[in-house]
């Protein structure tokens, strides 16, 4: 059965912090490296450019994406933004 957490909590920096949390499949450790290239994907019918594009526009306003996941277990996408 799958699941989607989303959480908001203020970061140690004084960043708001958005994570997306799903207990799907995972992201295979070799592929984490390179998720957030332009036009790279894991899905078949994938164009590479939504990651990419949220990334450049998190650190555009002073912030920054990031995932974390374990085979088996899920992933967490966390954007962290400044506080206005």
């Amino acid at each position: 059965r799958r699941r989607i957490l989303v959480r908001t909590s203020p970061s140690p920096e004084g960043h708001a912090e958005l994570a997306v949390v799903d207990s799907g499949q995972g992201i295979e450790p070799d592929k984490l490296p390179r998720l957030f290239e332009a036009f790279y994907t894991t899905k078949p019918q994938g164009t590479g450019l939504g990651l990419a594009i949220s990334r450049r526009f998190c650190r555009l306003m002073g912030g920054d994406i990031s995932v974390a996941s374990t085979m088996g277990k899920g992933s967490t996408f966390t954007v962290r933004l400044p506080r206005v």
